[in-house]
């Protein structure tokens, strides 16, 4: 039995939580709360919940740094003492780089194994792509275990750190531009007769299936070939997406969202 300790039990934190819980592992959350706590305790019947970090990461195999940025620091410090050597730690902590947090933490001294996380929000229903960038330093056998744990809510992918920010812009902030759509379709069709709440469940379940004739690795224009017929109404469709910018907003929102360090 491993003990595995999230610090920063929020939305994503919690939802980790939940993934790692029924393994066999000892699930130790923090939260900065007693109502936060409470309520992962009612959700998560295998975790276990503290308000002190300190008791959190103390003989921890695994710590999940699930923490914001502009409190990492503080943390950091508060921890860094009492992580006993040789522990994996997984930061979900986003701009903080694997060799700054590896120097914050004095990783070279405990031989800590620092592996960056990067899921999106899907990750509580089980839906996350979640990409895992590990130190140079950190052996196979972790990183396969690491990937192994957060497959358990989605499909993770190990890449470089310099890849983290355009696969954050793809997959992070993806959600939102996917969202976008949908919300852009309903509106369209309530303008053309159907209810929002209607034509809001249609457009999310054909952007489900539409992801579902990608799943064996056909290409997106095979597919658009299949429903697109001569002179018909498809065609027509996709030309007016272009003729107002369609491919360059989405592409210009890609760029604008591949920050360093995301």
């Amino acid at each position: 039995m491993k003990k595995i300790a999230v610090i920063g039990a929020g939305n994503m934190g919690s939802a980790i939580a939940s993934s790692l819980q029924n393994h066999g592992d000892r699930i130790v959350c923090t939260a900065a709360s007693q109502s936060t706590l409470d309520k992962i305790r009612c959700e998560l019947s295998e975790v276990e919940t503290t308000l002190s970090n300190i008791k959190a990461v103390e003989n921890a195999d695994i710590i999940v740094l699930a923490i914001k940025p502009f409190i990492a620091a503080g943390v950091i410090e508060e921890i860094k003492e009492h992580i006993k050597p040789g522990a994996v730690i997984m930061s979900v902590i986003a701009v903080l780089p694997i060799n700054e947090l590896r120097n914050a933490l004095g990783a070279d001294e405990k031989q800590l194994q620092v592996i960056r996380i990067v899921p999106n929000t899907a990750i509580k229903y089980g839906k996350s792509v979640t990409f895992l960038s590990a130190a140079d330093d950190v052996s196979p056998e972790i990183i396969a275990d690491a990937e192994e744990i957060f497959n358990r809510s989605g499909k993770a992918f190990i890449v470089k750190e310099k890849d983290l920010p355009v696969c954050t812009a793809l997959a992070s902030c993806g959600i939102a531009f996917f969202l976008r759509f949908i919300r852009a379709a309903a509106e369209g069709s309530v303008e053309l007769g159907l209810r929002a709440s209607f034509a809001t469940k249609i457009a999310a379940l054909t952007a489900e299936g539409a992801a579902a004739l990608l799943a064996d690795g056909s290409h997106p224009e095979a597919e658009i070939d299949k429903v697109t017929t001569p002179g018909g109404i498809t065609i027509k469709g996709l030309n007016a997406l272009e003729e107002n910018g369609f491919n360059h907003a989405v592409i210009a929102a890609l760029r604008a969202s591949c920050v360093d360090n995301a």
